[in-house]
């Protein structure tokens, strides 16, 4: 399958060395307006044959690509993904999705109008673990799930890039960026329940600290973006869920990870996965939750799932219906931080 990637930053490089292990994808082509850039994550991903190309539209008229991946700043994945659409290629979006609801909106039409399918880059879906929790919520297991938990960050660790650090360029800070991942993973495992409400803040530490302890070779003036942020979201079913993401954490056991709160247990995403309340003894214990083997890696999964997918297959994919709830979940915690008040989504 001839496959094309926009994008040269760590992204595009972790998804060229899963490319790489796939004897099916044939990748054609990078695209970067930095093709020194392109051509250095061809070269650690042990790609040969490959052309680089600085703009989209050119890469597309050229090639013709099957298969897209887009991996570039947040800005330009709404513009990529339907100008890929509209060359006839399926499309894997990594997160966050797009800038906005209208871009989302915009891009699942494009997808629609193309007859082309859609996945996004939220590898926690990929999990063996994850999935049979999902399983388990799904078939009752905690009974009625009340409310989740979701958090994600870093140990006092600043993800340095071209554009993470500017909110023009990649949406927000580290809840678009790395709590999008347990966010959706938990939302994803008690069935993806519509949002109505948030209410959250934001908060930039990095550039109130002195002397950082932390590698950032960008100019602090340029920081636009959260490093901490935390919401309490509301659902239709009446259930609700508390995010909390973290760039500069203190250390701790688990810098981002996920709970499930049902009448009858909680799921977690570490062992013991599931706890349980027995209504008779009164003790809560552990159950074994049976999974697979987890995979080395689930960026390779998540295009082996998506390549299935194409060739027709019944496999389960992020929808884009989910993917814009998500979407509007890290939209409306930066309009409630922005206006300081419960927002609608």
């Amino acid at each position: 399958m001839k496959t094309a990637v926009i994008g040269g930053g760590v992204m595009g490089r972790e998804h060229l060395k899963a490319l790489a292990q796939i004897s099916q994808v044939d990748v054609a082509a990078v695209v970067d307006p930095d093709l020194e850039a392109a051509s250095s994550v061809l070269e650690i991903a042990g790609i040969k044959g490959a052309q680089t190309y600085a703009d989209t539209e050119s890469m597309l008229r050229a090639v013709a690509p099957d298969y897209v991946i887009v991996a570039s700043p947040v800005r330009f994945h709404a513009q990529q993904t339907i100008a890929a659409y509209e060359a006839g290629a399926h499309v894997l979006c990594e997160k966050p999705l797009c800038m906005s609801l209208e871009e989302a909106h915009a891009m699942k039409a494009a997808g629609e109008k193309a007859g082309k399918l859609f996945t996004m880059g939220l590898q926690m879906r990929q999990g063996h673990a994850n999935q049979a929790l999902r399983r388990f919520v799904a078939d009752g297991g905690l009974g009625s799930v009340y409310h989740t938990r979701a958090w994600g960050g870093h140990i006092m660790n600043y993800p340095w890039g071209r554009y993470f650090h500017k909110k023009d360029q990649s949406l927000g800070g580290v809840l678009a960026a790395t709590t999008v991942h347990p966010l959706d993973a938990v939302y994803w495992i008690i069935g993806a329940p519509e949002p109505v409400t948030v209410s959250g803040s934001t908060f930039c530490r990095l550039t109130q600290m002195p002397n950082p302890p932390i590698n950032f070779d960008g100019d602090l003036k340029e920081v636009t973006v959260e490093d901490f942020g935390q919401a309490h979201v509301r659902f239709a079913d009446g259930s609700s869920m508390s995010v909390e993401g973290n760039w500069l954490q203190h250390d701790r056991s688990r810098a981002h990870g996920f709970d499930v709160l049902g009448t009858l247990g909680v799921g977690k995403d570490v062992e013991p996965h599931i706890e349980v309340w027995d209504p008779e003894t009164g003790a809560v214990t552990g159950v074994d939750l049976p999974f697979e083997e987890e995979t080395a890696s689930r960026t390779l999964a998540e295009h082996t799932n998506f390549l299935a997918a194409i060739g027709g297959a019944d496999v389960s994919l992020v929808r884009f219906e989910e993917a814009i709830n998500v979407q509007r979940i890290i939209g409306g915690i930066y309009a409630s931080a922005a206006t300081g008040a419960e927002v609608r989504v």
